[in-house]
């Protein structure tokens, strides 16, 4: 989401600044062993605070070159996003035409897109409710990532593989994935699969050394004034033993011009080491638009564990720890705006 408000150009290109300043009151329970409650400043619900540059030039036949340069950061503290990177969100220059896109560098992977499309928030920037989101697939980016993309029709795809740069080998530590999208008129269709080798970390948690498969297939359906999705994603990891089966429906609905209320639930089935567990997760957020570039919302979310997952949570490392606990309740309000 984006809204120029500066743009070099000549004949042959231009170079566009965005970026967007998202921040919350959020109110959680059980944040500690003593299953104390915490009131914070946090980020956005949705989105990450971020600013960046698009660079586009002309170079006739329908052909463009192109960059992104796109940074994160934190607007409680000013710091710097994913690891304290420049430009953390994305960087890459590329070709595009009619035969598609081609780019080259930190991108977002093709499976994090094709479950995103499919999710009500889009994998919601807040963990615990877009929970299915990098840790399924391997981080939601990808450093040193050859990515293509192409419409045709109806049709969309995607296919990507993201070098592991170890000497000796062309496969170890590297991704390859690949999506396919179908829409027509109200509704519209996406399966994608990647494969993550050599992953050592799962939700945080140092895990055995694992090759990381993902596949997804889910769809979408507007009528009226609301779009219902629906989505599966499975995940494993083969040598540390641990396999999810994720069941996601999520509900927008455009109320008037200015109110929009989205609904979401996650259902998440863990295997792992002979045992199994859940986690049910949902969300509610109401959002108003006061005008094109900024809106205020309200969010509310609660999340149940079960058995392995339970266990899972309660590990050093683990991204939103639960110190023991099987449960959250989450309230959030917030501002964004986007320039």
């Amino acid at each position: 989401m984006s809204c120029t408000v500066t743009q070099l150009a000549h004949a042959e290109g231009s170079v566009t600044l965005f970026g967007l300043v998202d921040t919350t009151i959020r109110y959680t329970t059980n944040e500690n062993p003593s299953g104390d409650r915490k009131l914070q400043m946090a980020e956005g619900v949705l989105t990450g605070s971020r600013w960046g540059l698009i660079g586009k030039e002309e170079l006739g036949g329908n052909n463009q070159a192109i960059f992104v340069l796109e940074s994160g950061f934190a607007l409680d503290s000013g710091q710097s996003l994913q690891g304290g990177r420049l430009f953390g969100r994305r960087v890459y220059t590329g070709l595009q035409g009619e035969f598609g896109t081609i780019t080259l560098g930190r991108q977002y992977t093709v499976i994090h897109e094709a479950i995103a499309k499919n999710d009500a928030m889009a994998l919601a920037n807040l963990a615990l409710v877009g929970f299915q989101g990098g840790n399924y697939t391997g981080g939601v980016r990808q450093d040193n990532m050859l990515k293509y993309t192409g419409i045709f029709g109806g049709f969309s795809i995607a296919a990507q593989h993201a070098f592991g740069e170890v000497a000796g080998s062309v496969a170890k530590s590297s991704s390859t994935g690949g999506s396919i999208s179908y829409a027509g008129g109200p509704f519209s269709v996406t399966g994608g699969y990647q494969i993550i080798r050599d992953t050592a970390s799962y939700f945080g948690v140092t895990v055995p050394v694992s090759d990381q498969k993902v596949w997804t297939l889910g769809g979408n359906y507007a009528f009226g004034k609301a779009k219902l999705f629906l989505n599966y994603v499975h995940n494993s990891l083969t040598t540390a033993d641990y396999r999810n089966q994720v069941v996601h429906l999520g509900l927008s609905y455009s109320i008037n011009s200015a109110w929009t209320f989205t609904a979401l639930g996650n259902y998440d089935h863990l295997n792992h080491a002979s045992q199994s567990g859940n986690r049910y997760g949902g969300a509610l957020m109401l959002d108003y638009a006061m005008s094109k570039r900024t809106d205020v919302y309200a969010e509310a979310d609660y999340t149940k564990l079960s058995g392995a997952w339970t266990t899972l949570a309660s590990q050093n490392g683990f991204t939103t720890p639960f110190y023991g606990h099987d449960n959250r309740v989450g309230l959030t309000v917030g501002v964004r705006h986007k320039f």
